[in-house]
Order: C-alpha cells, then structure tokens, then sequence
C-alpha cells in the first residue's frame, strides 16, 4: 500500500448500508405523504371560504343599492366564476335571502368538495372532500 494511504480506510457505503438508508427514507415518505396530502387540501379549502366570503360582501352591497339580492353574478362586482380548483354559483336568490355554493375537486379523488354560505354569512362544508 502507498505511504500516503496507509492511515485511510475504505470509506464508502456498502450496498446493504445503501438499502437500509433507502428503506427509512421510504418509510419516511410513506408516513408523511398522507399528512402533507391532507395539509395541502386543507389550505385549498381556504379559496373557496376566502371567495364565498366576497361573494357575500358582493351580494351586500347588491342589496343596499337594490333592495334585493341577485342571482345574475354578472351584477355581483369582483365576481369570479372559478378560483384555483372550485367553481362558484349563486344557487338561489331573492329580496331576503341568498345562498352560493362554491364545487371543486381539491385532492384529484371522484369526490367534489362543497362549500355553501348564505346571507347571514353561515358557511358550511356540506361535502368535505378532505375527509372522505
């Protein structure tokens, strides 16, 4: 052995060592890639209650210039039809109440998460595509 490698050892990784590694790093990936699924879904949900939300304001407004509410979006002002993943519709609308919906498919599975509100500004989850 030469002078200048006679105090070294072989440092490389076996290839059991390799494969150990890999299987953690795996395991790793499989217990958090649920978790950050679900993280990820959850913080979509937040565009639908942030543009249902301005939908109501919108349809306020309607209401203090008109007297009622409407169910013509195109008279509801910052009115955006599809935010990211959902689709927003005013499902019914008259001089006392309104109720909008907000549909979209948010984790790519065959269920569509709803969101609702009304002029009250109760907002519910009737379809939680996060949790099914």
């Amino acid at each position: 052995m030469p002078p200048h490698l006679s105090g070294m050892r072989n440092q490389a990784f076996t290839l059991t060592e390799l494969l150990i590694a890999m299987a953690i790093v795996a395991i790793l990936a499989l217990v958090a890639l649920p978790g950050y699924s679900r993280y990820v879904a959850r913080s979509r949900q937040q565009d639908a209650r942030s543009q249902l939300m301005a939908i109501r304001q919108a349809q306020e407004i309607y209401k203090l210039q008109y007297g009622s509410y409407t169910a013509n979006t195109a008279l509801l002002s910052g009115w955006l039809g599809t935010v990211n993943r959902y689709t927003f519709s005013v499902t019914g609308a008259d001089a006392a109440v309104f109720t909008a919906r907000a549909t979209g498919n948010i984790d790519g599975d065959a269920t569509n998460d709803v969101w609702q509100i009304d002029q009250s500004g109760t907002m519910t989850n009737t379809t939680d595509d996060v949790n099914s």
